[in-house]
C-alpha cells in the first residue's frame, strides 16, 4: 500500500511539474511573440534641422528647405538616423509624412528614398518610397507607403530629390515625420489558426435560391487590433452600392501577415490621425480575409476611408501587396471573389453593372478599382486588369439574373437649370415602390422626395429647391432594384 502511494505521489509531482513547464513555455512564447505595438516618431523641421549630411541646390529658410535655383533639381541626404526602438519584432515598419509650406509645384513629384543598416554599418540599396494615395488627402501633405525593414535594422538614412520646377515655381518642404513601428510577432499558435482560415472554395458553391454565405474571416480581436472589435474613435454607417478594390502597395511577402495588418492600423490611426484602419476588409496572399474598420453593433457597413475622399456608399477591400510589381495570387483573388459575391448578393448589387455614385459624381462599375475614382496607380495594373474577370466570376457565383424592365424610364427634369422648382417625370411598367432622393455634389443626401407605392403608369414629382444654394444636384429614382439619376442645376 505504501509503495502504491509513493508511486502515486511521484506521478502527481511529475504531472504538476509538466503542467508548470507548459505554462512557463506558453508564457515565454507570449513574451517573445507579443502582439503589443510599439511606435516612436522623429520629427524633422527643415527650417532648423542639422540632420542633413549633404545638399545640392538647397537652402534652409524660415518656411523650410527650398531651392536656390528654381530651374534646377534639389537633392539632399540625411545623416544616419538611429532607430529609436529596441526589441523589434517581426519587422520594422517605417512610415513617412511630409508637410509643405508652398505647393506651387505638384508635391507628388518628390522622390523619397530610404536605406537601412545593421550594427555592422553595411548599408542596403536605396529603396524608393511610393506615395500612399489612400492617406494623402491634403494638398500640403504627402504620405509615403509603409516600408517593411528587417528587425535587425539599427540605422536608416533618407535621400530626397525634387525635380526641376515648371515656370520658375518651387516647392518649399517644411517638415518630415518618420514613424518607427514594431507591431509585435503574432504568437505561433494564433498564427497557425489564422493561416487555416484561407478560403477553400468548392467548385459547386453557387447559390441561386438562398443567400450567398459570408466567407470565413479573421476578426479584429484575432489579428490583434489594439481597439478590439469596436473602434475607439468615431465612425459612421453607410449604404453600400459600390465595392472598391485596392492594393496596400506594401510588401509582397511576409511570414506574419497579421503583423502587417497591425502595422497598417497603427499607421492609419496614430500617424495619420484617423479613427480606425481605413479599409473595410484586407486579404493576404494566402487568401485569408481580415476584418478591417470596426463594425457598429454588428453592422458591417461602416464608412471607410479609402476612396479619394468620396467614401459614401462604398466598401473598401485591400489585397495586401504591390500589384504594379507582381501578380496577385489566385488564393487572394478567390477570397476577393467570395467576399464580393456575399456583399453583392446581400445588397442586390449587379456585379457586372454600373451605377451612379453620388459622392464621386461618376457612373462607376459596382465593382471598381481605386483608380476609377481619382488619379492613382491603386490597385496596381496586375490586379486592375483582372477586374473584368473578377466581376464575371462574382456574377456567376451568385447566379442572379438582373434583367431591367424595358419600360422603366425617367425623363429629363424640367426646367433645368431652374431657380425655384423642377419636375421629375418617370414611368414604371408594373405597380411597385418608387423612392426619389436628392443628393448634392458632395454626395450628401439632402432630401427624400418620395418613397411609396405607385401604379403602373407615368407619374410626376416636384422638387422645391428654394431653400438650397446654387449648384449641381442629383435626383436618384429607384424602382425594383434599378436606379436612374438626373443631373439638376440650381441657379440663383
Amino acid at each position: 500500500m505504501l509503495r502504491f502511494l509513493q508511486i502515486l505521489l511521484l506521478v502527481y509531482i511529475g504531472f504538476v511539474t509538466t503542467t508548470l513547464d507548459l505554462i512557463a513555455q506558453n508564457s515565454s512564447d507570449w513574451q517573445t511573440d507579443t502582439t503589443k505595438i510599439h511606435t516612436e516618431h522623429i520629427q524633422i523641421d527643415f527650417s532648423t534641422t542639422n540632420i542633413l549630411k549633404s545638399t545640392e541646390n538647397a537652402k534652409l529658410s524660415d518656411g523650410g528647405i527650398q531651392k536656390i535655383d528654381p530651374d534646377a533639381r534639389i537633392t539632399f541626404v540625411s545623416k544616419q538616423i538611429e532607430v529609436p526602438i529596441n526589441n523589434i519584432s517581426p519587422f520594422l515598419a517605417l512610415g513617412s509624412r511630409f508637410v509643405f509650406s508652398q505647393v506651387t509645384d505638384q508635391p507628388e513629384s518628390l522622390l523619397f528614398e530610404v536605406r537601412y543598416a545593421f550594427q555592422s554599418g553595411d548599408w542596403s540599396e536605396w529603396e524608393f518610397v511610393e506615395n500612399d494615395d489612400h492617406l494623402t488627402t491634403s494638398p500640403d501633405t504627402l504620405i509615403g507607403t509603409l516600408q517593411f525593414l528587417p528587425s535587425e535594422s539599427q540605422f536608416i538614412q533618407f535621400r530626397i530629390t525634387l525635380p526641376k520646377s515648371l515656370n520658375g515655381q518651387t516647392i518649399q518642404l517644411r517638415s518630415l515625420n518618420l514613424s518607427f513601428t514594431s507591431p509585435g510577432s503574432t504568437p505561433s499558435t494564433i498564427l497557425e489558426e489564422i493561416r487555416q482560415k484561407s478560403v477553400k472554395v468548392p467548385d459547386s458553391r453557387k447559390r441561386i435560391f438562398q443567400s450567398y454565405p459570408m466567407p470565413e474571416f479573421v476578426t479584429r480581436t484575432d489579428w490583434g487590433s489594439p481597439d478590439g472589435q469596436e473602434p475607439s474613435g468615431p465612425v459612421s454607417l453607410t449604404n453600400v452600392t459600390h465595392q472598391i478594390v485596392h492594393h496596400t502597395a506594401g510588401t509582397n511577402s511576409s511570414s506574419d501577415w497579421p503583423a502587417v495588418v497591425r502595422s497598417t492600423w497603427e499607421y492609419h490611426v496614430n500617424t495619420n490621425g484617423w479613427s480606425d484602419i481605413g479599409y473595410n476588409w484586407l486579404i493576404d496572399p494566402n487568401g485569408v480575409i481580415y476584418q478591417g474598420r470596426g463594425w457598429i453593433n454588428g453592422n458591417d457597413e461602416v464608412l471607410g476611408a479609402h476612396f479619394c475622399g468620396t467614401n459614401s456608399n462604398t466598401m473598401g477591400v485591400a489585397l495586401m501587396g504591390n500589384f504594379e510589381e507582381v501578380k496577385p495570387t489566385l488564393d487572394s483573388q478567390n477570397s476577393l471573389i467570395e467576399l464580393l459575391a456575399w456583399k453583392s448578393d446581400e445588397k442586390n448589387i449587379d456585379p457586372i453593372g454600373k451605377d451612379f455614385h453620388p459622392s464621386s459624381g461618376f457612373n462607376l462599375f459596382t465593382i471598381s478599382g481605386h483608380r476609377d475614382g481619382c488619379s492613382t496607380l491603386c490597385p496596381g495594373e496586375n490586379l486592375y486588369m483582372n477586374l473584368p474577370q473578377i466581376r464575371d466570376a462574382v456574377h456567376e457565383k451568385i447566379g442572379h439574373v438582373f434583367n431591367p424592365p424595358v419600360a422603366f424610364t425617367v425623363k429629363n427634369n424640367f426646367p433645368n437649370p431652374f431657380f425655384d422648382q423642377t419636375t421629375l417625370t418617370f414611368s414604371i411598367p408594373d405597380p411597385g415602390n418608387v423612392r426619389i432622393t436628392v443628393w448634392n455634389a458632395a454626395g450628401k443626401l439632402v432630401e427624400v422626395l418620395t418613397d411609396r407605392f405607385y401604379e403602373a403608369q407615368t407619374h410626376t414629382e416636384m422638387w422645391k429647391a428654394a431653400n438650397y444654394a446654387s449648384g449641381v444636384y442629383f435626383g436618384r429614382v429607384e424602382y425594383e432594384g434599378l436606379v436612374i439619376v438626373e443631373k439638376m442645376l440650381v441657379i440663383r
